[in-house]
């Protein structure tokens, strides 16, 4: 009998194996109970939604795993896009 991760515990491990916390996911239908899925997810352009997941990965992070950034490997992108959320938050 082989034994498999839950889908909670292997969440938590994807999401803390690159040093961030997991971004928001969607699904059909695009809207639900008055709330919509952003347009970056519905416009096709893959490195718009690259961009986007990452953003949020970094939002999420920062707000409520500060922590975590410090021992995560950031791009350049990624110190950019930190810097922006900072600023807008004061």
């Amino acid at each position: 009998m082989r034994r498999l991760p839950s889908p909670k515990t292997a969440s938590r491990a994807r999401n803390t194996a690159q040093g961030l916390l997991d971004y928001p996911h969607y699904t059909r239908p695009a809207e639900f109970g008055g709330l919509r899925v952003p347009e970056t997810l519905l416009n096709g352009d893959h490195s718009e939604i690259r961009r986007w997941r990452r953003e949020q990965q970094l939002r999420k992070t920062l707000a409520n795993r500060p922590d975590l950034l410090e021992g995560a490997t950031l791009s350049k992108e990624d110190r950019k896009l930190l810097d922006a959320i900072r600023s807008e938050a004061e």
